[in-house]
């Protein structure tokens, strides 16, 4: 065995350890030994030219170098961190200090660790690595996602920042909501509902990538529910603002992107997602909050339960053209205070928005009646180019003949 591999073999499984003649672990000792959790070194070894003579070496460094806090929550944080075997930046989510005493809150931590696990999906950060710090800290290593929220990209547009409106149009902000949906969908099938859907979770990467962030309150559909210790509110969750904040403790969730039935504290299934997925995308399209006027935690969750969702197609628009009139009947799907008038599935508002990409709108109103019509027309005219030139130089007889055209599509 070579001074490298005696090394490795001391850092990773003790000194106890012994490696077999290719360079592996003793199967006999690595299942009869257990492997030190709280040690955070490197083990990859690297080359050193000395004079003429290439040396293996091993670092032992911290492998987990940490920069600086990305973000923070009730429970736990995230921090940006250098991954020094890999060479690579990645995102360290743990426990807050004052949390950690509570068995509760590193049960869920536990949870959150396994749910995210299962869920191998594009546009679901993957975790890398679990671990206890050697102060007693849990932590898990996640994939460092560089971008901005989805809540970013809203307050721009809502500024009216020219390039943010260039760079996300109407039908670009339908493309990441389906990268959304799907990653909602994806954990549907495996009976995870999310929970806590709003903009602040949703990450934009810099060529397009999306990514549904922070699973910290999901759950089986039909799993147990786990309580939280909540530790006393900081100055800076009080008011307004805590009512787009995470809540953990008699509240599960964010009020003001919560259902109905969760603001009433009544047992969720996957169509309690759908209406967070539908309020966020309500707020991407009108770039206002359905309850922005609710101003206490009162207000909001009575609201939620009660008050009528002013029509999206309405919303009066400073910056931008008003929403299309299909994607506002879109939203009426998904926002019915009663979750029986929603959509069954994720599923179904995918195949809908898909549906919708190839012109197949359905008809709801006079407005989406001649969306629909337009769809054929251009349709028509790609397929017979000759026949509906000739109607429209007819004039008024070429018209009420693509129109009995037109009609007879539809009914087809």
């Amino acid at each position: 065995m070579t001074d490298i591999q005696r090394t490795v073999a001391d850092d990773t499984f003790g000194k106890d350890a012994t490696l077999a003649a290719d360079g592996a672990a003793a199967p006999a000792t690595v299942l009869t030994r257990t492997i030190d959790t709280t040690l955070r070194t490197t083990v990859l070894p690297r080359v050193e030219v000395v004079g003429e003579q290439p040396k293996i070496v091993a670092d032992g460094k911290v492998r987990y170098e940490l920069a600086h806090t990305l973000g923070e929550g009730g429970v736990g944080e995230v921090i940006k961190a250098r991954d020094n075997d890999i060479e690579r930046d990645v995102a360290i989510k743990r426990l807050r200090g004052e949390m950690q005493a509570s068995h509760a809150n590193i049960l869920r931590f536990a949870e959150e660790v396994r749910t995210v696990g299962r869920l191998e999906h594009p546009n679901i950060v993957p975790i890398h690595d679990v671990g206890v710090h050697p102060n007693g800290e849990y932590f898990f290593v996640m994939k460092y996602v560089e971008g901005e929220t989805l809540e970013t990209i809203i307050d721009k547009l809502a500024a009216g920042d020219a390039e943010y409106h260039a760079r996300y149009p109407m039908e670009r902000r339908v493309e990441i909501m389906m990268g959304v949906l799907e990653a909602i969908a994806y954990a549907h099938s495996k009976k995870i509902i999310h929970r806590d859907i709003k903009p602040g979770n949703v990450m934009i990467g810099p060529y397009g990538e999306v990514m549904v962030m922070d699973w910290g309150l999901a759950r089986e559909v039909s799993g147990p529910e786990r309580s939280v210790a909540q530790p006393e509110a900081s100055p800076d969750t009080t008011g307004r603002k805590k009512l787009f904040q995470t809540q953990i403790g008699t509240l599960l969730g964010t009020p003001a992107y919560m259902s109905p039935e969760q603001a009433r504290g009544e047992a969720l299934d996957e169509r309690s997602d759908i209406y967070s997925l539908c309020v966020m995308f309500y707020e991407f399209l009108t770039l206002r909050h359905p309850h922005a006027d609710e101003q206490t935690l009162d207000a909001m969750l009575d609201a939620i339960k009660n008050k009528p969702i002013q029509r999206a197609v309405i919303v009066a628009q400073k910056y931008q053209s008003p929403v299309p009139a299909d994607l506002d009947w879109f939203l009426v799907a998904g926002l019915g205070k009663d979750k029986a008038d929603r959509y069954e599935s994720v599923e179904a508002m995918i195949d809908r928005l898909r549906r919708r990409a190839t012109g197949d709108i359905p008809i709801q109103c006079p407005i989406t009646l001649s969306m629909r019509m337009s769809t054929l027309l251009r349709q028509a005219l790609v397929k017979h180019p000759f026949l509906v030139s000739g109607l429209f130089l007819m004039g008024t007889v070429g018209t009420v003949a693509l129109a009995a055209f037109g009609a007879v599509h539809l009914v087809r």
